[in-house]
């Protein structure tokens, strides 16, 4: 968003923020406006795939000069006379790619990745042009859809015709485009695009609130947006609330995490949802404002149900392992887990950590199995033992990379149905309530008093640098300082989980010793499932069989050039 000559110009980007965030956009226009100055604000993972959509853009360009088209590069930065003439011009002459072409109708503006000739009669000639954008994203998102919306637009006022197609072109698709007809999403467009209009508008003075939001993670005003909620003492900052709750309770006249704390319950029968829910958050609005009165961390039982909480803790054996992994889920068209960790007693009691790394397919695999392959042989030794998480992460990885690989299947299948995994985060949530925003293993850490021996900040940094040699693949970038600090990280999430757990264990004991009944959970069951003993009497067969079969298919990509 910028204003020039008395126009405030919009782009695809104001669009799809817009779409995400009222505030964002009343912000962008006091900055156009210069009543307020843009933050100072960096991510270097927003640069790394800004770098990894620029080299994904550059493949396809690639991909299309292989192909036998032509490109026409609009030369320039930004959209300007120049640009968008080029623009024009090139379009008149019936190019058969125009890559970053510049638009311009009114108040919007855009550069669209590539135009693309196709064989359909309009305003220039016997041909036409429709869009096609590169996106990293293997899901494409509804801002996605919209902004290619917002190109065609502009683009039908230049050819006299609106486009009837618009293409996505995703990562590891072997640049097959995703369609999308126009006028499917036209009248939504039409609808986003005048609100945002509304939103630019100089004389509607419209009021707006940094309310959280998903894209909140990536806004350069998020740390604005959060002091300013923190100094209106916003609901969102009591845990586990959510939106709908929020609305409800200021609808209400509770705004505040104080207002919400100081009730004794809540007094009136909520529209949506439940009220039970409703007292859950209150009750953790009080133990948070609490602990802001005391200055101390504070917790909270709640009551005891069959298989959950405390009573989903296992029996600790000198076997148990406390398992975390480390991913990156930009790399490849699956993304990696690029480091399993895990802590154990050894056979002196002591505590050994063990990481293992992996930067390719192959390593990954190989990691995968001897993993399983030591938690299959401990298992002999301590058939009692469990493998202990933090959320649901890492259970889902393995199953993840069982199918991936098609290996390891009954020795997970036996983990599963023998009930080894215990995740944390499920009996923290189940069993107690604390004084905390969030609850995630590093808000928890001060309550059972452990300290971290690579500060977040460093990890932080190497985490960056990381990711940004895996995703950009420059694994050589990866320095031994690098996977030190990352590894340092990852030993303290195995080390805390384990402390975590005996923190549990001894709040469990404080209940039983004050007259609570917590039995341990039921054990699992041994052996395969009578599914996975079928499915591998199958594959057996058809492997003595030795038959393979392929296939190939021709996909037609896109309308070919006039």
């Amino acid at each position: 968003m910028k204003k020039e000559n008395r126009i405030i110009y919009l782009s695809a980007s104001d669009l799809v923020g817009h779409l995400n965030c009222g505030h964002l956009s009343a912000l962008d226009l006091q900055v156009a406006t210069g009543s307020l100055a843009k933050p100072d604000y960096y991510d270097p993972l927003l640069e790394i795939l800004r770098e990894r959509g620029f080299r994904h853009e550059q493949d396809f360009i690639n991909y299309l000069k292989s192909q036998g088209h032509e490109i026409c590069f609009i030369e320039g930065e930004g959209i300007n006379d120049k640009t968008v003439q080029a623009t024009l011009n090139a379009m008149r002459e019936g190019k058969d790619i125009i890559f970053q072409a510049a638009l311009r109708q009114g108040c919007w503006t855009g550069r669209a990745d590539i135009l693309k000739r196709v064989p359909v009669p309009s305003s220039l000639g016997d041909w036409s042009y429709e869009v096609i954008d590169t996106k990293l994203a293997r899901e494409t998102k509804g801002g996605s859809v919209l902004q290619l919306c917002l190109y065609a637009d502009l683009l039908s006022h230049i050819q006299g015709i609106d486009p009837e197609n618009l293409y996505i072109v995703s990562p590891w698709t072997d640049y097959e485009p995703q369609k999308f007809r126009y006028p499917e999403y036209a009248a939504y467009f039409r609808q986003v695009k005048r609100s945002a209009e509304l939103a630019a508008d100089e004389t509607q003075n419209f009021v707006t609130y940094p309310d959280p939001k998903a894209h909140c993670d990536i806004c350069r005003w998020k740390q604005n947006c959060d002091k300013k909620r923190r100094a209106d003492d916003h609901l969102c900052l009591v845990a586990n609330i959510s939106k709908a709750q929020i609305t409800e309770l200021q609808t209400n006249g509770i705004a505040t995490l104080h207002a919400l704390g100081e009730l004794s319950s809540i007094a009136f029968k909520p529209r949506k949802g439940s009220p039970i829910a409703l007292e859950k958050v209150r009750a953790q609005a009080a133990i948070q404002l609490k602990s802001l009165e005391t200055g101390k961390n504070e917790i909270e039982f709640l009551d005891v149900i069959e298989e959950t909480g405390f009573a989903a803790l296992p029996e600790p054996s000198d076997g148990d392992i406390f398992f975390d992994i480390e991913s990156d889920q930009f790399v490849g068209e699956e993304g990696i887990e690029y480091l399993f960790g895990f802590a154990f007693n050894d056979e002196n009691g002591q505590v050994q950590y063990v990481a293992e790394w992996a930067f390719d397919r192959a390593a990954e695999k190989a990691v995968f199995e001897r993993f399983v392959d030591f938690v299959t042989a401990r298992l002999e030794q301590y058939p009692d033992l469990h493998v202990y998480h933090y959320a649901s992460y890492e259970p889902g990885a393995l199953k993840r990379l069982m199918g991936r690989y098609a290996t390891k299947e009954q020795e997970i299948d036996n983990f599963l149905r023998g009930k080894i995994f215990v995740d944390l985060l499920s009996v923290v949530r189940n069993a107690l309530r604390a004084s905390v925003e969030s609850y995630s293993l590093k808000k928890l850490e001060p309550f059972f008093s452990f300290n971290r021996k690579v500060p977040l900040h460093d990890a932080n940094v190497a985490l960056t640098v990381l990711s940004a040699g895996l995703e950009l693949n420059d694994i050589p970038s990866i320095d031994d300082k690098t996977k030190e600090t990352v590894q340092g990280y990852n030993a303290d999430d195995c080390i805390s989980t384990l402390h975590l757990r005996d923190w549990l264990e001894s709040l469990r004991a404080t209940r039983i010793a004050e007259g609570s009944d917590i039995q341990r959970p039921a054990p699992g069951q041994e052996g395969p499932s009578e599914e996975l003993d079928e499915k591998a009497r199958i594959v057996r067969a058809d492997r003595k069989s030795t038959r393979l079969n392929s296939s190939h298919t021709d996909i037609s990509r896109m309308p070919s050039s006039a």
